[in-house]
């Protein structure tokens, strides 16, 4: 049986792997609002590992940084593309992982499975790295405020759409706010199309800072 070739990663790694982690950084710093990320790694042949999630991969994790993978992309050519990239250890149980790629996440773990962080290292938590819609209709959007929404200061809220998400998922995320600074965080990634139908692709960060509503529901208290 003919087994795969790794394929290369970054055509330059330092320079795109610094452009993927500002584009995060942005995410991040700027909750609920779509950041283009512009520099992508070659696709991997099959499975459900999306170039954003592999850029992410690339840019973000390495030998001290154990990965959990979803059953729709943990496949023999991305786990040897991650061990030959990344050298990444691979753990079987999401409570152990510092990054979590979830390529379909209909059939994703709850929050609370994932590692939490300690109250003296509430940084040791996992990463969530999850394939999503970020241009869903209008019953799928949400609204975010928190650090780094604008206008939070005013009682502002910041309107996001993220579909294909399980239907526990934001419940779980009221759970995830409250127990702050414990908790994880979720940086969403989508590889839509923009206006001239050019494939994009785009992040939407979700640190625990951020206090989310569902639209056709009431604010939750957000302290």
């Amino acid at each position: 049986m003919s087994t795969l070739p790794t394929l290369p990663g970054f055509d330059s790694p330092v320079d795109d792997a610094q452009a993927v982690f500002r584009a995060v950084l942005g995410a991040f710093s700027r909750p609920g609002l779509p950041v283009p990320l512009s520099v992508l790694p070659p696709p991997l042949q099959v499975g459900g590992f999306s170039q954003g999630m592999l850029a992410l991969a690339l840019a973000l994790c390495d030998k001290d940084t154990p990965l959990w993978l979803d059953a729709a992309a943990d496949t023999p050519e991305a786990r040897r593309h991650l061990r030959f990239h990344c050298a990444s250890p691979l753990t079987e149980q999401p409570s152990e992982a510092s990054f979590a790629f979830i390529a379909k996440p209909e059939s994703m773990p709850r929050l609370g499975a994932f590692k939490q962080g300690r109250a003296d290292f509430p940084d040791r938590s996992t990463t969530l790295v999850i394939n999503a819609n970020l241009s869903a209709s209008q019953a799928q959007t949400v609204e975010l405020t928190g650090p780094g929404v604008k206008g939070n200061d005013r009682g502002l809220w910041q309107r996001a759409s993220i579909d294909g998400l399980p239907a526990w998922f934001w419940k779980d995320w009221e759970a995830n706010y409250a127990d702050y600074p414990l908790g994880v965080d979720v940086i969403f990634v989508d590889t839509g199309t923009d206006a001239s139908s050019t494939p994009q692709t785009r992040l939407l960060g979700l640190p625990r800072t951020a206090c989310v509503r569902e639209t056709a529901k009431e604010r939750p208290a957000c302290m």
